[in-house]
């Protein structure tokens, strides 16, 4: 037993364990992505992301706080000993551990966003989710019988 005095919401936000059923995006969330400072050089970071075979690379502070996002494209463009602060885009959108993996994937699925970063309340790196690596359980709502995903190349439903 805990005596966590912030209360249940912080306490799903903060990535900590918990008993029931729900399927949270914390859950699903894939941990140990690419992450750099800002002062990396370009080229360390792009040998970063080609290594972890997607994106982007998330750039951290000290505290492992989220200050912004280097994607490939930027990356490859940059010139010489170009440090990642100066290619990566600051103030990307992020979610809490404690979203329902469901209707994350849903509100995704509308945006066509294909991943998101995953953060405690503090700002801290949890990881990246992404509809593809959620069980179809997680993903179909108790009682409706289908798929809150479409596939983007066919456009129908999964």
């Amino acid at each position: 037993m805990y005596d966590y005095v912030a209360g249940k919401a912080d306490w799903l936000a903060a990535d900590l364990p918990f008993e029931g059923t729900a399927q949270l995006a914390g859950m699903f969330t894939r941990r140990g992505v690419a992450t750099v400072a800002e002062g990396t050089p370009v080229a360390e970071a792009l040998g970063l992301l080609e290594a972890q075979g997607f994106g982007p690379v998330l750039v951290l502070n000290q505290a492992g706080v989220v200050m912004g996002a280097a994607y490939r494209d930027k990356l490859a463009a940059a010139v010489g000993e170009a440090a990642v602060g100066s290619v990566m885009r600051f103030g990307v959108s992020t979610v809490r551990p404690s979203e329902d993996a469901a209707a994350l994937a849903h509100r995704m699925g509308q945006r066509q966003v294909t991943r998101v970063v995953v953060t405690r309340s503090d700002g801290t790196l949890v990881g990246l989710f992404s509809p593809r690596t959620c069980p179809p359980s997680a993903l179909l709502p108790p009682g409706t019988g289908w798929c809150r995903l479409t596939s983007r190349s066919t456009g129908r439903r999964r």
